[in-house]
Order: structure tokens, then sequence, then C-alpha cells
């Protein structure tokens, strides 16, 4: 008989983790724009008072010469520069700007959608949600409701996007943290309607408040002149400066663009200084399908913008703008990441397209490198531009921001992100390590992928003595055959051969204390012995018979705690104390129901050996280990630093064998 225990045989360590167009592998556009301020370079430009207002405006005339069309007052008027074209300016407290969306724009033909996605993105927020939208752009396919290129003979839908780019600077006491107040989109209520702001008649007009930066509206069947303003707050003494945004105009989709409820971003783990994420399924498109070997073809599409925690004061009130975003990460320091660079180089991140986890279909990968240790980051997912081009002239160029997840590193470096493997291809978290012995991250790989492709050729030699390739029949089973048997027991000796590591110091009480018996790798110390000589209960449901010494353990004497799950770990890596996140115990039902019963393999029984070497799954956290688990953030997302719970994604995994 073989139980499948997770005390003796095969185990591994990991590390843990946590105006003109541009091309989306282009550097980032200039960050100092020219924004107008008492007259807008644009065709048309008025000047003028408080609602309800007067104009005196000036337009230029065919022979250069200006001439004079009206009056205003102390709201500056400018005229949108074209479709799909931002327009930046820049206004002070207390004061607003008139837009004028003159028709002669309405009546041009809409302009090309761009290639976009290869598919439309399943979204993952809850239905009924007030942003949804917000996403309206490029993201979606080109014949969307809200993307489709409008016929000329339709009644057209102008959709009007801005972001706030800069935004006054806190001058108040101790560090910041809240942003300056918004500013507001008027929309007139119909054409030629001028009365705008937050002075004017209600009646005439809708009010969009600015969202950390983002704003959007539609007007539907326009035609003739439209008005819009943006009005900016007072300011208190806690902060200085003005505003610089832009806006823009399209017939098409939504020019910028916000989630501010779906990260669209999961965390797969992170370790002392490097952080490990995927993105969701890009598309449920089956793995022979052109629509799939497009995705994984294509340059990856998302970029990253990630941030420390203590830096993240002046990003408040720009969470949803990607100039805002993009502005504050580059005076910062922070780290973005850009498609010309995609092995990290200069960047520190590490992008590629990945088909690893739940349902093994398409994703973006982000290895980000060059962080602090014991660090809370809000990471960003975002696309720039419509994912294949951005910048004006490009339908939904102004780029597109997800809502942020945090996460935070680990304080020892004796576990390190594990990934890209070359047999345990699955396998995606951070493993038992020692810089000292393995001071890189292929040496690591070569260490476990060795390991188990041994293992697994043993398992190989004697499946082969199986008759698999016979009559239904003669199988040894109608719900399984040998090919689901390889599968799984592939799955289960990478999950137990490489444990999941977490820092030694961390208090969560699913997890597994390893290798006390050894000492840190850093500083060759040994923990406390009155911590050693502690009473450890391995096993809270072992039968109290005489003889049993389940109730008389102490740390430095248990198999459980005092050494690695397989002596590979202990003398080839020799990591030190850290504790595992222990394989879940419906993974090793699994493989003893796929493979053959002439395998002999069993799972050990409650008391007798499985809460030691087993966790269990409680359908809100992360409490035992699995090959594609990753974390995510609950549906109502805050700004601030939350708890991370799992996604659940079905594998198979169990633990090291012992032969009995």
């Amino acid at each position: 008989m073989i139980i499948l225990s997770t005390l003796v045989l095969p185990t591994l360590a990991f590390s843990s983790l946590a105006g003109a167009t541009y091309s989306v592998a282009d550097t980032p556009p200039p960050a100092q724009w020219n924004y107008p301020q008492s007259v807008a370079s644009a065709e048309v430009a008025v000047f003028g008072g408080v609602a309800p207002l007067q104009f005196e405006t000036h337009e230029q005339g065919e022979d250069g010469e200006t001439e004079h069309v009206g009056a205003r007052g102390a709201a500056d008027q400018t005229q949108f520069q074209g479709n799909n074209i931002a327009t930046p300016f820049q206004v002070t407290a207390d004061n607003m700007a008139i837009w004028l969306y003159p028709n002669r724009f309405v009546v041009q033909p809409p302009a090309a959608n761009g290639s976009g996605f290869p598919s439309a993105l399943s979204w993952m927020s809850p239905v009924g949600d007030p942003y949804r939208k917000h996403r309206t752009r490029d993201l979606l396919e080109g014949d969307d409701e809200h993307a489709v290129r409008q016929l000329d003979d339709q009644p057209k839908t102008l959709y009007i996007s801005a972001n706030t780019c800069r935004q006054p600077i806190w001058t108040g006491p101790g560090s910041q943290k809240v942003g300056p107040p918004q500013l507001t989109l008027y929309v007139a209520n119909s054409p030629n309607y001028q009365s705008l702001g937050p002075n004017a008649d209600p009646a005439g007009q809708k009010a969009y408040p600015f969202r950390e930066g983002f704003v959007n509206a539609t007007v539907p069947s326009a035609t003739g002149d439209w008005y819009f303003a943006v009005s900016a707050p007072a300011l208190s003494s806690n902060f200085t400066g003005d505003w610089n945004y832009e806006i823009a105009a399209s017939l098409n989709a939504f020019f910028h663009g916000a989630d501010p409820y779906d990260p669209f971003l999961f965390l797969v783990d992170t370790d002392v200084d490097s952080a490990l994420l995927v993105t969701g399924n890009l598309t449920q498109a089956d793995k022979k399908s052109v629509v799939y070997k497009e995705w994984m073809d294509m340059l990856p599409p998302f970029k990253l913008f990630a941030v420390n925690a203590n830096l993240t004061g002046p990003l408040q009130g720009l969470q949803n703008s990607f100039c805002g975003m993009q502005n504050v990460i580059q005076a910062e320091h922070q780290i973005e990441s850009f498609q010309n660079n995609l092995d990290g180089s200069l960047t520190h991140v590490e992008m590629g397209m990945i088909t690893r986890g739940l349902g093994e279909k398409p994703k973006q990968q982000f290895y980000v490198r060059n962080l602090n240790s014991s660090s809370v980051y809000f990471v960003y997912l975002a696309i720039a531009g419509n994912s294949t081009a951005s910048g004006n002239g490009v339908v939904g160029g102004g780029g597109f921001v997800f809502a942020p997840i945090p996460f935070q590193t680990k304080s020892g470096s004796n576990c390190q992100l594990l990934f890209n493997l070359t047999f345990c291809d699955q396998v995606a978290y951070a493993a038992p390590s020692n810089p000292n012995i393995m001071p890189t991250i292929q040496d690591l790989r070569t260490f476990y992928d060795n390991y188990t492709s041994t293992w697994y050729q043993n398992f190989a030699y004697s499946l082969a003595q199986i008759p698999c390739n016979t009559t239904s029949a003669a199988q040894y089973s109608l719900a399984h055959n040998c090919d689901s048997c390889a599968r799984a027991y592939k799955q289960w000796l990478c999950a137990v051969s490489i444990p999941r590591c977490e820092d030694f110091t961390n208090p969560a009480e699913f997890l597994q204390i390893r290798n006390v018996a050894q000492p840190f790798y850093n500083n060759h110390t040994m923990l406390d012995a009155e911590f050693l000589l502690s009473s450890y209960v391995p096993m809270s449901r072992a039968p109290r018979i005489h003889g049993s010494n389940a109730y008389e353990q102490t740390l430095n004497w248990s198999f459980a705690t005092n050494r690695s799950r397989n002596q590979a770990i202990d003398t080839t890596i020799m990591p030190g104390p850290y504790k595992e996140v222990l394989p879940c115990e419906d993974l090793c039902y699994s493989l003893t129901q796929a493979c053959p019963a002439a395998f002999g393999f069993v799972c050990p029984y409650p008391g007798r050996g499985l809460e030691a070497g087993y966790g269990k799954r409680n359908g809100t956290g992360l409490t035992c280990s699995y090959l594609g688990a990753v974390y995510y953030r609950g549906a109502a997302v805050d700004r601030t630093v939350g708890m991370l719970a799992p996604l659940i994604v079905p594998a198979v995994v169990a633990l090291a064998l012992v032969v009995l």
C-alpha cells in the first residue's frame, strides 16, 4: 500500500512573491503638455462671464484676421479640435472653461475603430455596476454597441470623456490622505444651449462630477452645435495649484476609459523583492481556434503601474486617470511597464503571454522586480490607447485604467518566486530557497525540475505496465484512463515536491512550521531553545491510546516541523526555518480516484497523518495549496489596503509518497 502522506518522500521548496499618435510600443508621450489658459489654441476662442453667459467671441477668418462673433465673462471658451483628439487645458480654482463641439464635426464620417483586441473581454464586475458604461472603448470588439462605427445616415451618439492629468498639490500638515476636490463636467441638454456651470439653471444641463480624475458622458442623437463646461471648485488652504486636464470627443467610443471596480488582475504570489501577477482569461476560445492563436501571438497588450503604499498620497484623486497615473508614477520614480521592454531590463517588469492557470486560456503575466521587502504596493492594470495604438487620431487613444489591487512583499529571502518551469509548468508561487546556494532563479528552476522529472519517470515505468490502449470494458475504470492518471500524478508530484513557502514570521494558523532543526540561512543562528522545546500536537484528532505520542511531541522532535517535506530541500538548498501552505486534502483524493487500484495509492486518515500533511479549503481564503491558485480582491474594491482572498482554481495536487 502507498499512503499519500506529506512527511517523508519528495518535496521541494519555493519562494514567495507578492497631437501625435503614439504606438503602444513607443516611449511614453511627453509628460509636459502646453496647457492653454486665457486663450486656447483652437479655431474659436471666447472670453466672458458667469452664467447667464453673455458672449463676445472671436473667430479667425479665411484671411487670417480675427473676426468679432460675441461676448463672454469669467469663463474661458475653447473648441474641440476634432474627433478622437484630446485637447489639454488648465483651469484655476473656482473658474470654468466652456467647450464648443461644432456641428461640422458631427457630420463628419466616424473614424475606423482600429484593430484592438482579437476578441471581446469577459467583464468580471457584478451586473448593474454603475461604471459598466465606462468600459466601452476598444476593449470590446468592433461590433459592440458602444464601439460600432456609426453610419452617416443614422443618428449619432457623441462620446465625451476627460482625464485630470495634474491637480493641486498637498500643502497641509502631515502626509496626504485625500486628494483635492474634483472637477465637474456640465453637458447641455439641447444644441446651442450655452448657459452652463454651477451657477446656471440645472434644467438646461446635466452635471457629471469627475471621479478620481475621470469622467465621461454621452449625447444621444447629436445634431447642431453642442456646448460643455468643465468647472473647478474652490480650494482649501491644504492645497495649492491648478488642474490640468485633457478632454476629447468621439463618434465611435470614449477616448478615455476606466473601471474602478474590476482590477482584471490577480496576484499569484510575492517574495522578498518581486511579485507575480496575471490578468484574467482574455478569451474562452478553444485552443485550436484562430482567436486563441491571435491572443497568444500578439504583443502583450496591457501595461502595469506599481506604486509603494507610502507614496500613494499624490495619486489620491487621479486613480481613474491614465495620464494622471502616468504623470505621478514618473514623478515619484515608481514602476511602469512598456511594450518595448518586455524583458524588464529597464522597467523592472517582465511581461509575456501565458496559458497557465484557470482554464489554460490566454492571459498576460507580469513579473515585477526591484521591490522593497515587507512593503505594501498598489498595482494598476492599464491599457495605453486601444492596445495597438494610442494618442490623438486613435479611437480610445486616451488609455484605460482598472481598479487597483494591493499586495505585500515577504520579509525573508528563503522563499523565492518560481514559475516558467519546464516540467512542472503549472507551478507559480514562492518555494523554499537559499540565495547563498542558488543565487539565480534559473538555479532553483533546474533543481526542482530535475527532481520532479526524475520521480515522474519512475511512475511512468509503472504506468506503462497498465493495459491503457484497450477496450473500455477492459480498462481499469470507466471514469478515468491512463492519460487522466498521468495528469493527476504529475500535478500531485509537482505540488508535493515544490512546497508553497511563506515567511516563518507569518502568524496564519493554517500554515505548517517546517525545518526548525536548521539554522537560519543568513546568520546561521538557531531558533530559541524554549521555542524549540515547546509542545506541538501535529494531529488534534489522533486517538488517545497507550503507546501513542501524538500529544507528547515538541517542535524540534516532530518530523512535521523539524525538517522539510523531502530531504533534498534540507541537504541541497538548506533554506532554514520557514512555513508552508499545505496542499489541499481533496487533491490527494483526486489522485487516488484517477489511477489504478493496483498502484495502492491511499490518502492518510484524520488523526493518522492527514492534518500534518494536507490543508483544507475554507471557501474564503487561500488556506491550502494547489496548482493555479491566485489571489483576488472582492467585487467591492475600495482605495485602501484590504485583505486579499484567493480565487479557487481547479487543479489536482497532493503530497509526497510514503511506501509502507
